[in-house]
């Protein structure tokens, strides 16, 4: 469960930009928030939404949360390239010598953990892990550079070497080398998912895995294919079909490029439609990926991914999620976060979106929404509707923001500004 996430330095954001996930003390909306530790007063929210103008720097908000989540997941860096994820705001020329930082705070198992990490294109500069196994902070390890001092809570010492590597998190190193303390919270990380419409490359990806998915549980077949049909589309169910097909490579294709064509190619997708032949109902089978709408392909590989991390309670980061859905069906998918019979587990979604429509106080809470704006020097600002004094969390959301109320309006010049000198 996520608490809090912050980044500096990174891309359009310069100075530290923190995204929280507490909720405010207001009872308003209730279903929208969950206590995640027993008998503590912390609660959390089950979404936040981000809006600003194009260019404002909230894509950039996730992409640096994706972008922790990668490094701490990378299998390799060669040691005579440079960290791929240094990616330090370039407006000010003093930034682009300094780290860019990071830091997460997450509940596991009921504990809550504190992590953050800094670096550049050639190292690791700081690296530290805090717990509160009894709600007093303890330090799991801090690393300067190479050198690691570990706190008297870090397990099995004498195993595991207290060097870390130059271009790798520590945290890394330890669960790669199987330290079970680091490998749980290591696996913990892996469970956020991210989603981006436009992304073809991630679509591709998340496609192989929904399929997969739907392979082995039947369950989440069933949820998909009403979740299809409810949707409106006139698709009665989804048909997966395992092909026969045999892959014939050269010897220089590597194995892993094999695996990658075979997954993509294991499976043929169809949209079962009905037919009417007079009295007489049938079924008509369409491929999935010639035949059906940009939109209705978004709704199968992002609605099985939403019923997923609602299934295991985890995070879930959506940018863009108005691409291609209509708003009412955006509402009806963040929806399935806030009620407890659709999210039992506290999964949490984080998304960005231009949709004002979404922006309903019958929908989200005012500690909910998000806003980046960059100041004129081209510094992301992320804020939040309940900085505003005068907001009670009852306001057309929607409107306020049209009228610029809120910020993170962009300020467009009238067509005269284009044609003016013609």
């Amino acid at each position: 469960m996520l608490i809090e996430f912050s980044v500096s330095n990174f891309r359009s954001i310069k100075e530290e930009q923190t995204l929280s996930m507490i909720a405010d003390s207001s009872t308003r909306k209730n279903d929208n928030t969950f206590v995640p530790i027993k008998d503590n007063k912390l609660r959390l929210l089950d979404s936040a939404a981000i809006y600003g103008a194009n260019a404002s720097g909230k894509s950039n908000i996730l992409k640096a949360l994706t972008t922790l989540l990668s490094y701490i997941h990378t299998l390799n860096i060669d040691v005579d390239h440079k960290i791929p994820y240094y990616e330090p705001f370039k407006l000010d020329e003093s930034r682009l010598s300094q780290p860019s930082i990071f830091k997460l705070s997450f509940i596991l198992e009921g504990i809550m953990y504190e992590y953050q990490i800094a670096f550049d294109s050639r190292e690791v500069h700081h690296e530290q892990l805090d717990f509160y196994p009894k709600k007093r902070k303890s330090n799991l390890f801090i690393r300067t550079k190479n050198e690691v001092k570990r706190g008297a809570s870090f397990e099995d010492k004498r195993l595991f070497s207290s060097k870390a590597l130059t271009k790798y998190p520590y945290l890394s190193k330890l669960a790669r080398e199987e330290h079970e303390q680091m490998q749980k919270i290591y696996e913990y990380l892996k469970t956020y998912a991210c989603f981006a419409a436009n992304d073809t490359h991630m679509r591709s990806s998340l496609v192989r895995h929904v399929n997969q998915e739907l392979q082995k549980d039947e369950n989440l077949k069933r949820k998909l294919d009403k979740l299809i049909r409810i949707a409106d589309t006139h698709i009665e169910k989804i048909q997966l079909e395992e092909k026969t097909v045999d892959f014939v490579f050269d010897d220089e294709v590597p194995e892993e490029i094999k695996k990658i064509i075979m997954n993509d190619n294991k499976y043929e997708l169809f949209a079962v439609h009905k037919t009417r032949d007079g009295l007489l109902e049938g079924e008509a089978n369409f491929p999935f990926f010639q035949k059906e709408s940009i939109g209705t392909i978004t709704l199968y590989v992002l609605g099985a991914l939403i019923l997923l991390i609602l299934d295991r309670g985890h995070i879930l980061v959506i940018d863009e999620i108005d691409n291609s859905l209509h708003p009412k069906l955006c509402k009806f998918l963040i929806k399935l976060f806030h009620h407890p019979l659709t999210n039992p587990h506290n999964a949490q979604l984080i998304f960005a979106s231009h949709e004002t429509t979404l922006l309903d106080r019958e929908l989200l809470r005012k500690d909910q929404i998000w806003f980046t704006e960059k100041n004129k020097y081209g510094e992301t600002q992320l804020f939040s509707a309940q900085d505003f004094d005068k907001i009670k969390g009852d306001e057309p959301f929607d409107r306020w923001y049209m009228q610029g109320k809120f910020g993170g309006q962009p300020n467009i010049k009238e067509v005269e500004f284009i044609y003016g000198d013609e």
